[in-house]
């Protein structure tokens, strides 16, 4: 076993992105064996202030905050020692050199030849900011980002000391994943950006930017039922998190899909065949809100001519009481309630999702008396299907408005 002065030949490397662990050789330890969690705090905090000697009595109040312990020094001894059988495990003499104590103070031992994770992500950053050449930058970059597994040692996700360094990282990875999405955008490398884009959005789902430029090196590559299906991943994800509907920027994004779909085709079957619905399911038509628009205004302007009755029903999801739905409440009813509002409803009749607790509805070809007793019907099966449900259901009935400020030329027809 080699002693820290025997350690040339080898580097400890550590890792602090997505997990906390130690690499020596061919041997590896990490916080997912189970050891104390004091363990493993000691160690990472050590090593993330290695620059620095710890006092004893910070090391006591970082382990032991605010609470009263018999001989808190001897306790203290005693996970050290745990510590180094630890380090040992690495195949170190006994880790006794690699954690000094000298003069009432602890500290990493810097003799030691080691490789951050975070401290080459911070080096390579660097390297990309002065960097003039385009290619060069491009690299650092990428192999930044590719240190990155996860937040910063989630393992202490709960630890006042870590918090700050964690969001200091995570806004930085951000930062940089925007700059290369750029970079490689010039250089019209878009598989490279879908492969970034889908490793940063399982670090972060909820980055609007990331998820536009995917669906935008999608459609670069001609994958645009891809891009739609992740636009309807996006929408939902925001729907359900945190009530909020498609910005200017998606809505916008997706008739850019939507049109980009469909190209020149002089086979009239071809396009048919297409069109055509091949999973009809029973019950009423569900669509994006952005096609609902289309067809409302569609109806509007065939009720110009025809005069026919359409109505539009806004259908809101609310707790008996007044209060705040849960985020999990709004999601469990709302899945339920689109289910029954598709069951409720005949084929010909469309609905959408408007917001994070209600959905709109039209009638097509339909009285107000009929419109009611539909309204009733959705009423009753959800009552009848989930009798112990905690939300009530309020509806509002309105029928649709013609388009009456129609141009004299309209009026060929």
């Amino acid at each position: 076993m080699l002693g820290v002065t025997g350690m040339s030949e080898q580097i400890l490397k550590i890792k602090m992105f997505g997990e906390f662990s130690m690499t020596y050789g061919s041997n590896t330890v990490n916080d997912k064996s189970n050891r104390s969690k004091k363990i493993w705090t000691l160690l990472e905090y050590l090593i993330v202030f290695r620059n620095k000697e710890i006092s004893q009595a910070d090391i006591i109040e970082l382990l032991w905050p605010g609470e009263e312990a018999d001989n808190p020094a001897n306790a203290l001894k005693t996970l050290l020692f745990r510590v180094r059988s630890v380090l040992g495990d690495l195949q170190f003499s006994s880790g006794k050199n690699i954690i000094i104590y000298r003069r009432g103070t602890y500290a990493w031992n810097n003799a030691l030849p080691v490789l951050v994770d975070t401290e080459e992500f911070e080096r390579l950053t660097a390297l990309a900011a002065s960097s003039e050449d385009k290619q060069k930058k491009l690299d650092y970059l990428l192999s930044a980002l590719n240190l990155y597994k996860g937040d910063f040692l989630p393992g202490a996700s709960d630890e006042f000391w870590a918090v700050p360094i964690c969001t200091y990282f995570h806004a930085k990875y951000i930062r940089h994943v925007h700059e290369t999405i750029a970079l490689l955008t010039d250089m019209s490398k878009f598989d490279d950006i879908i492969t970034l884009c889908r490793s940063a959005i399982l670090i972060e789902p909820y980055d609007e930017q990331v998820h536009c430029s995917l669906m935008r090196a999608l459609m670069a590559v001609g994958a645009q039922q891809n891009a739609l299906q992740h636009y309807e991943y996006v929408t939902d994800l925001f729907f359900s998190q945190f009530g909020i509907t498609p910005s200017d920027q998606l809505t916008a994004l997706y008739k850019e899909i939507a049109k980009a779909c469909n190209a020149t085709e002089l086979d009239l079957n071809i396009i048919k065949d297409n069109l055509r619905e091949y999973s009809l399911r029973p019950g009423a038509f569900f669509c994006e809100y952005e096609v609902f628009k289309d067809i409302y205004r569609l109806e509007a302007r065939v009720a110009v001519r025809t005069g026919q009755a359409t109505y539009i029903c806004l259908v809101t999801a609310a707790d008996p009481f007044g209060k705040t739905l849960a985020t999990k409440t709004i999601n469990v009813s709302m899945d339920r309630l689109k289910d029954i509002i598709a069951f409720s409803l005949r084929r010909g009749d469309v609905f959408t999702r408007y917001s994070v607790t209600q959905f709109l509805i039209m009638l097509q070809s339909a009285s107000y008396e009929k419109s009611d007793m539909v309204i009733k019907r959705i009423h009753r099966n959800y009552k009848k299907a989930y009798p112990k449900s905690k939300v009530d259901l309020h509806f509002k009935l309105l029928p649709l408005d013609a388009v009456f400020n129609i141009d004299s030329d309209s009026n060929l027809s």
